[in-house]
């Protein structure tokens, strides 16, 4: 983590406001990111320990070759 130290300067009240903001959105952020990675490796760790596979976001609808054609649509 990086320590900012202003001594010796002056912020103007948008720079101090801008600052303020940043903090309380980082620590939001930053709580709200570890529940949600502490809930999925709870999710992932009860899924393994009953021998079920994790599930997977991304999966092959269907794989073609070649190129489309209409006629074969219509049975030609």
């Amino acid at each position: 983590m990086r320590t900012v130290s202003f001594q010796g300067t002056q912020l103007t009240s948008g720079q101090r406001r801008r600052l303020d903001e940043q903090q309380r959105t980082r620590a939001f952020m930053n709580s709200t990111l570890q529940q949600q990675v502490s809930e999925t490796l709870a999710t992932l760790d009860s899924r393994q320990s009953e021998g079920r596979k994790p599930e997977r976001p991304w999966f092959l609808e269907r794989q073609e070759r070649g190129t489309p054609c209409i006629a074969d649509m219509f049975g030609f």
